[in-house]
């Protein structure tokens, strides 16, 4: 295993969200990253309301926006925004620190 750790800045000082063990890792992560996977696996846009209709949590405005923010700080996930026929939508996709997540060498900077 590499040890060469990539580290990241959370532009949010009251997220909490660290993504530094991925054996470890909380509902939100584990599940979102299924998502992500699963969604490119079928050629479909991975969007935060399909997640969240998804895993029957509410698609409030601003729910969740430090989990969806920092995940994206952290280089999980990329984002692209598509127009989608009635709105501008974020459709996520693996990032360039997805498997530096799962291989446990991503540190949030304090």
């Amino acid at each position: 295993m590499n040890n060469n750790k990539v580290i990241w800045k959370c532009s949010n000082s009251q997220s909490s969200y660290t993504f530094s063990n991925p054996d470890r890792a909380g509902w939100w992560i584990k599940n979102f990253m299924k998502f992500v996977k699963s969604c490119e696996a079928y050629d479909k846009p991975a969007t935060r309301r399909g997640f969240l209709k998804l895993t029957k949590k509410p698609d409030w405005r601003g729910y969740m926006n430090t989990f969806f923010s920092a995940v994206k700080e952290a280089g999980i996930v990329t984002t692209t925004k598509e127009w989608n026929g009635k709105f501008t939508e974020c459709i996520y996709s693996v990032g360039p620190n997805w498997d530096v997540y799962l291989e446990g060498r991503l540190v949030k900077y304090n």
